[in-house]
């Protein structure tokens, strides 16, 4: 995998935690139990959530993952990732099989 849809890619892994930090079991890896700002686009996506009557996290609750949950979360996420990945991967080829 090469060029853009690879740097989006790497950027999916870039935002994975290093073991042993905390997980949060409303937003995962990006408050950082409460002690960083969640993103903006984090907080728009959970607006607009709610806005149209879907479930959305809480924003200003925190809770560590316990083991389960947290296992859980990162199967969840290699799966997403993977799945980010394959779909790159079929549309670069695509887009190569058009150029030549």
């Amino acid at each position: 995998m090469g060029g853009f849809l690879s740097t989006a890619a790497d950027w999916l892994e870039f935002g994975r935690p290093r073991d042993g930090e905390p997980l949060c079991v409303h937003h995962g890896p990006a408050c950082g139990l409460g002690t960083a700002e969640l993103p903006e686009i984090y907080r728009l996506a959970v607006e607009a959530r709610r806005r149209l009557g879907m479930p959305a996290p809480p924003l200003d609750e925190h809770r560590q993952a316990m083991p389960v949950e947290a296992a859980r979360y990162w199967r969840e996420y290699e799966d997403a990732l993977a799945a980010a990945k394959a779909c790159n991967d079929q549309l670069e080829a695509a887009i190569r099989g058009d150029d030549y």
